[in-house]
C-alpha cells in the first residue's frame, strides 16, 4: 500500500488551492505544514508559488532560493524552484531601483577615489559594460559605459565599480597590481586567471552590502555560469581548443559555479562535465578563497591569484606588477635589431629536433613551452628546462627559438599572436636546413 507523507499531502492541497485562486485557504494549509516540519523543501516551493500568485515577487524569489538550498537533489522540485526563482527575479528587477543603487554607489566612490565617475549609455557597445580608468585614458574622470540591451546591466555596472573600489583600496595600501601579458593567444585565459579570484570578492561584497541587487546578481551570475558551461563543453570548441588550456579554463569556471552554489543554491557543477581532478582542484580553490575571505585586507586578492596561477602552472602566462610600474616587454627590447644569429642557430637545432617528432608530440611541446614563455623568459639567462624535452637545459634565447619553431609547426595560424620578432631568423633557419619555400 502506497502511503502519502502527510506534510506532502498538505502541501499538494495548498498548491492546488493556489492554482485555483484561493491563496488565503492555501496559506492556512502551508502554515500547518510548516509547523509539522519547517525543513521540508516542498513547503518553501509552495510558499514561493503563493507569493507569486499574490504578486509579492520579492518573497517569491526568497522562498524559491530557500527551496533550492533545502533540496540538493536535482529533481523536478529543484527544477521548478529554479524556474520560479528566475521568473520572480525578472519581475523584481526595476530600472529605477537599479539606477538609484548605481548612482548612490558611484557618488560614494567618487569621494573615496577623489575623481568624478561618469556613467553613460552607449547603444553601440558590443559588450554589456566597460570601465575606462582616468589614469589609463589621460582623463580627470573615470568613465563607465553600458549597453542597456544586455541583461543584468545594473549588476554588471556595480561589478565594475567595485573593481574600481578594490583597486583604490589596494592602492592606498600600496598593494595594487596590474596584469601584464605579451601573448594575445593566451589573453583570454590570462584574463580569466586574473579576474576569477577578484570577482569572488567583488560578488561577495555586492551580496553582503546590496540586498536589493540580489535578483539582478542572481540572474547575472546564472547567465555567466551558463556561458562558462558552453565555453568548455561545446563540441566545436572542443575540436579547436588545446586540451590543456581548456582544462585549466574549466577549473576556473567551476570555481565560479561553486560560488553560485554557495550563495544561491543553484548547482551547475556537473553541467561542466568536469574530470575528478578538475572538480577537486576547483573545490580546493574555493576553500582557499573562503579561508582568505574571513580575514581579507585590501590587495589580498592578488596573493590568492598568484597562488592559484602557480597551482595551475599558469604563472608564466602573465606578470603581476605594481600598478605604477611600467614593464618593457621582450619585443620592445628586441625591436629594431638585425638578425640574431644565435636565435637562428637555435632555430636550426629546433627544426632538426622536431623533424623526428610526430605532430601530437610537437603540439604537446608547443603548449608546454607556451606556458613557460607567456612573460617569464629572460633571453640571456641559462638553466631553463622543458620537461617534455628530457636531459637538456636551455638558454633564454634557445627556449624562445624552440617556442617559435614549435608553434610555427603546430599552430601556424597563431604564430603572429606570439609577438616574437623572429620572422627573419626563422626564414634564414629554414634556408640553412634546406626547407626554405616549403
Amino acid at each position: 500500500m502506497h502511503i502519502i507523507h502527510p506534510i506532502n499531502e498538505i502541501t499538494l492541497i495548498a498548491i492546488n488551492l493556489i492554482q485555483n485562486g484561493k491563496p488565503d485557504a492555501a496559506r492556512q494549509y502551508l502554515d500547518k505544514a510548516f509547523e509539522l516540519n519547517p525543513a521540508y523543501p516542498n513547503i518553501y516551493y509552495a510558499f514561493a508559488l503563493l507569493a507569486e500568485a499574490e504578486h509579492n515577487f520579492k518573497e517569491s524569489f526568497e522562498m524559491a532560493i530557500v527551496a533550492l538550498f533545502k533540496n540538493p537533489a536535482k529533481d523536478l522540485l529543484y527544477q521548478q524552484s529554479l524556474k520560479t526563482a528566475m521568473k520572480s527575479a525578472n519581475e523584481i528587477i526595476d530600472e529605477e531601483v537599479g539606477g538609484d543603487i548605481v548612482n548612490a554607489f558611484a557618488s560614494t566612490l567618487e569621494d573615496e577615489c577623489g575623481k568624478k565617475i561618469i556613467i553613460e549609455e552607449d547603444a553601440e557597445l558590443k559588450t554589456a559594460v566597460i570601465i575606462e580608468l582616468a589614469e589609463n585614458h589621460d582623463r580627470t574622470y573615470h568613465l563607465v559605459k553600458y549597453n542597456s540591451e544586455f541583461p543584468s546591466v545594473y549588476h554588471l555596472i556595480m561589478h565594475e565599480l567595485t573593481h574600481l573600489l578594490f583597486a583604490v583600496q589596494a592602492r592606498q595600501a600600496g598593494k595594487n597590481k596590474l596584469l601584464v601579458s605579451d601573448s594575445t593567444l593566451f589573453e583570454g585565459l590570462s584574463g580569466q586567471m586574473y579576474n576569477t579570484p577578484i570577482d569572488l570578492y567583488i560578488e561577495d561584497y555586492l551580496f553582503q552590502n546590496y540586498p536589493d541587487l540580489m535578483p539582478d546578481q542572481f540572474l547575472s551570475l546564472l547567465g555567466l555560469i551558463q556561458e562558462g558551461i558552453h565555453a568548455t563543453t561545446d563540441e566545436q570548441i572542443l575540436t579547436i581548443a588545446p586540451p590543456t588550456i581548456l582544462s585549466k579554463s574549466k577549473t576556473l569556471h567551476l570555481v565560479n559555479a561553486f560560488h553560485l552554489l554557495k550563495r544561491y543554491g543553484v548547482n551547475l557543477i556537473e553541467e561542466h562535465k568536469p574530470t575528478t581532478s578538475e572538480r577537486e582542484q576547483a573545490e580546493q580553490f574555493y576553500r582557499e578563497y573562503e579561508e582568505c575571505r574571513a580575514n581579507h585586507t585590501p590587495g589580498d586578492e592578488y596573493e590568492l591569484l598568484q597562488s592559484w596561477a602557480k597551482q595551475l602552472c599558469l604563472q608564466n602566462y602573465f606578470a603581476i606588477q605594481p600598478a605604477d610600474k611600467k614593464m618593457r616587454s621582450f619585443p620592445e627590447v628586441h625591436q629594431g635589431k638585425d638578425i640574431n644569429m644565435a636565435v637562428t642557430r637555435f632555430m636550426v637545432e629546433a627544426l632538426q629536433y622536431f623533424k623526428n617528432q610526430n605532430d601530437s608530440r610537437i603540439n604537446e611541446i608547443a603548449i608546454q613551452i607556451g606556458l613557460m614563455c607567456g612573460d617569464g623568459i629572460t633571453p640571456d639567462t641559462e638553466g631553463y628546462t622543458v620537461p617534455l624535452i628530457a636531459d637538456k637545459t636551455f638558454t633564454g634565447y634557445q627556449v624562445l627559438a624552440y617556442y617559435y619553431v614549435s608553434w610555427a609547426k603546430a599552430f601556424p595560424e597563431y604564430l603572429q599572436q606570439l609577438q616574437l620578432p623572429f620572422d627573419k631568423e626563422y626564414e634564414f633557419a629554414l634556408e640553412m636546413v634546406g626547407m626554405g619555400g616549403n
